[in-house]
């Protein structure tokens, strides 16, 4: 019971307080309580896009070949070539391309602990990616770190799928995520 009425009370003080400060007609805050530290806004991040995709499997006695010709640090592919021969992972093939057929975008490209900076062209780049059956492919586009700006036309990929071409949603601003939900075949 005495919990109730501690938090009743926490409740009317709180209210109280806020229509003190915060509301027109109001005089200030109570004596003796401080008013609120002036700070910006946190920024929230945008929800994630979520879409579908599918893409076909690299045959294991194939992926030492696939990784050494790929982007990935050798300690990247030490990784991934561990977890693929102990079949916890399967390694696919996503090309990306820019869909306006431009050059010089950069996406940063993330699955399984593992992220890959790609810059984008006209024509498709491959990416390798380490999936589970069914795993989520982390696309964010480039920038500096932390920042929360709009991007010049955004970012507008195509990815090559097993079911062919699929035209991804255009990333507009660095704080976007877009989320591949991933089926391997």
């Amino acid at each position: 019971m005495a919990t109730k009425v501690v938090i009743a009370a926490a409740a009317l003080l709180g209210t109280g307080y806020l229509a003190s400060t915060h509301f027109p007609g109001a005089t200030g805050p109570a004596p003796g309580v401080a008013p609120p530290l002036s700070q910006p806004p946190a920024p929230t991040p945008r929800p994630a896009t979520h879409v579908g995709a599918q893409f076909s499997m690299i045959a294991p006695e194939n992926a030492p070949a696939a990784l050494r010709h790929s982007g990935l640090t050798p300690d990247q592919q030490r990784t991934i070539l561990a977890a693929v021969k102990r079949r916890e992972v399967r390694l696919v093939n996503m090309p990306l391309a820019d869909a306006t057929g431009l050059t010089g975008k950069t996406v940063v490209v993330s699955s399984a602990g593992i992220a890959q900076t790609v810059v984008l062209g006209p024509a498709p780049k491959s990416v390798l990616l380490p999936i589970r059956d069914i795993g989520e492919v982390l696309i964010t586009p480039g920038g500096p770190p932390g920042a929360t700006h709009t991007i010049a036309d955004g970012v507008q990929m195509v990815a090559l799928t097993a079911l062919g071409p699929q035209l991804l949603p255009t990333l507009t601003s660095t704080d976007q995520q877009l989320v591949l939900d991933v089926i391997v075949q």
